[in-house]
Parts: C-alpha cells; structure tokens; sequence
C-alpha cells in the first residue's frame, strides 16, 4: 500500500516537471532536415500555435514542409503521427501563402545555409507524391488512391502539363472518374498541351461515357481547328453527325474538307456513305469512284461500289423468290433470270477485284459464293467453299 502510494506521488512530479516544448523556427527547420519528423512536428504546432509566430508566413510554410515530410517520408515509423497529413499541410502552406502574398522566392534554407527556392521545394514533393501514385496505380491497382496522389501532385505542379495528360489519359480514366478527366485535359489543352491523345479521350468520353452527343461534337470540331492536319479528327466529327442523324451538315462538312485536300481518298468514301444514306446512289458512286482513283488499294470503296452495282442484280433476285407456279409466273421467272445472269455479270468483276486485294475478307467471299452458285459456275463455287473452310468460315 505505501508502495502505490509512493508511485502516486512521484507521477505527478515526473509530469510536473516535463517542460513545454518552446517556440523556435530554427529548431523545427533543424529537425524537419535531420528526419526527425516527431521532433519537427512538436516544434512547429507548438510554433504556429503561439501568439508571436501566428502570422508568420515562414512558419506555416515550414509546417507544410513537416506535415508533407511525414507524408511522403519511406520511415514507417513517422506515418502513424498524423492521421491526414496532406490536408494539413495543404492548409498550412495556403495560410503561408494568404500571409506572405507572394512576395517570398524562399522560406528556407538548405543544409549549407543557401536559399532553397519555393518552385525547388515544389517540384521535390511533387516528385514524391507522383511516386506514390504511380506505385498504387501500377503496383496496388488502386485506381481511386492513385488519382489521389495524382491530385496532390498537381496541388505542387498545377501547371505541369505531362503530369495534367497522364492525369486525363491514365489515372482519372482507371478510377471512372470521367468529369476529372475533362478537368486534367482540359486544363492541359488551356496549358498549350499539343498531344491529340487528349482530344482523343475527351470525344470518348462525351461520346461513350457521358452519352453528351453535342459535347462530343464540339470537341471534335475543337479538335480540328486545334489540329488541321489530322486526318482522324473529321470522322469524329462525321460520326457524330451520323449518330444525331444530321446527315445534311455531315455532307457539308466532308465536303468542306474534300475541297480542302484533294488528295484525301477517305473524306471522298465517307462522302459516298452519306450521299448513299441519303438516297442519292449516282453521287455516292462518283465519290466512291473519286476515292479508289486516288488509292486504288482502298478496300471500303471498292465494297461500296461492288454493292451498289449488286444492288440490281439482288432486286431481280428477290422479285424472282416472290413468284408463284403459276404459267405467267413461269414466263416471268424465266425473263427475270436473263436480266439477272447479265447483271451478275456485270456485278462479279467487281468483287473478283475486291478479293485481290483482301482475298480472306468474309464479305467478298460470302458474295463471290452466292454469284458463282447463281451462275452455276462449279469450280469457282469449290474454291470459295475450300478457301472459308480454311479460314474457319464455314462449318
């Protein structure tokens, strides 16, 4: 019993007698260098939090020094003295910076004595936090964590424009974070950011993400004045038009950019397509036609045109399977066949061309069978059959 009560008396002296740890810039910056962030970080709250340093932009930016040391420090043993370090540290150098209204180039100095300017300073845990970033998206596969510290990195590099792309292409996209993607583009792009990747997964993300089809348009129309000679940019822009239906101003604008470049073979076989769509088969030929003269090796085209030169021979047909047994539907049936044997004629050369140029396509051989079958031409037939049974396309 005396025992316990002599412990009972000696802790209060032993508290009693702990002094307060005192208010001193040097020492917090000393500790803050050595690595001893719980040192550092007593000095400096206790600092902050007296009446003499309370203003001092030297002092708060010097706790976000600590509190970001302690965030980004590899010693385990420093992380369990905060429980959100970057919060803190961002408020403190925020408040440093409302004090000091940017007139200091430097708070503090390095371990020889010598100014450490503030965009060295920045650039340092700029570095550390994108590490960290990088190990959670790469190593973690923690999207959410890796556009977190993407997001601090930024706070110190606002305007660094591979950090803003790699944000908007990688990291916001890996968390579905699709409105912090347009943020880090667009912002990069505002930064004189070049890369056509971010006008890219801007248009996908309106586009396939967001269902915006109007945001979508405009960007490829941005993209385009941003990027004039990119041959990508206006099939976005005919894409969207055909996917709001607007195929009058898709027609405009292909034409628009066919008078641009005469040598532009895929402008000319989009404009095919529209007219085609549109109804008007004689001008979507000549663009088709325009097209393959420009690149003779351009497959779509050749498609197109092997359809639209087709299409008579197939109205026969399906008139044909429409007829009864009748005796007029017989003499019928028999006139029709003539007509259709000439058309088929006329149709075949132009797949023959199309498989010269891709022999394995499914669709070329699917149409040179049903040809060669209508026209009893045996041989042909067994080669179409044993070539798409070797590539697998028939069972």
């Amino acid at each position: 019993m005396k025992r316990l009560l002599l412990i009972a008396f000696i802790l209060p002296l032993a508290v009693a007698a702990q002094k307060p740890i005192k208010p001193s810039l040097p020492k917090a910056e000393k500790a803050l260098r050595d690595g001893a962030f719980d040192e550092a970080k007593a000095i400096i709250d206790a600092t902050v939090a007296s009446e003499k340093f309370a203003t001092s932009a030297k002092a708060w930016y010097l706790k976000g020094l600590i509190y970001a040391g302690i965030d980004t420090t590899k010693n385990q043993q420093y992380k369990s003295l905060v429980d959100n370090p970057f919060t803190e540290a961002k408020a403190a150098f925020d408040k440093a910076t409302e004090l000091d209204k940017g007139k200091s180039a430097s708070f503090i100095n390095d371990a020889t004595g010598f100014p450490m300017l503030t965009d060295q300073v920045n650039a340092y845990f700029a570095q550390n936090y994108f590490d960290k970033a990088l190990k959670a998206y790469q190593d973690e596969k923690d999207y959410a964590g890796a556009l977190q510290h993407v997001e601090e990195t930024l706070y110190f590099i606002p305007g660094d424009t591979s950090v803003l792309l790699n944000a908007g292409l990688f990291f916001a996209p890996a968390a579905d974070a699709h409105e912090k993607t347009l943020e880090f583009l667009r912002k990069y792009i505002e930064k004189g950011g070049q890369s056509t990747d971010a006008y890219v997964m801007m248009f996908g993300v309106y586009r396939d993400q967001l269902k915006d089809n109007e945001k979508a348009l405009a960007i490829a129309k941005e993209a385009m004045a941003a990027h004039p000679g990119n041959s990508e940019f206006p099939k976005y822009e005919l894409d969207m038009y055909i996917k709001m239906g607007k195929l009058p101003e898709a027609k405009e604008a292909m034409e628009k950019q066919a008078a641009n470049d005469p040598t532009d073979h895929e402008t000319r076989y989009f404009l095919g397509v529209i007219n085609q769509q549109l109804g008007n088969n004689a001008e979507a030929r000549k663009w088709y036609d325009e097209s393959v003269k420009l690149d003779p090796k351009y497959l779509e085209p050749r498609l197109a045109i092997a359809e639209l030169v087709h299409l008579e021979a197939k109205k026969i047909k399906a008139e044909m399977n429409q007829l009864g047994i009748s005796a007029d539907d017989k003499k019928k049936r028999f006139e029709l066949d003539k007509q259709l044997v000439e058309k088929l004629k006329v149709a075949l050369p132009y797949w023959e061309a199309c498989e010269k140029i891709s022999p394995d396509d499914e669709r070329v051989l699917d149409n040179l069978y049903s040809i060669y079958q209508d026209l009893d031409m045996q041989p042909q037939m067994a080669r179409i059959e044993k070539k798409m049974k070797s590539l697998g396309l028939w069972d």
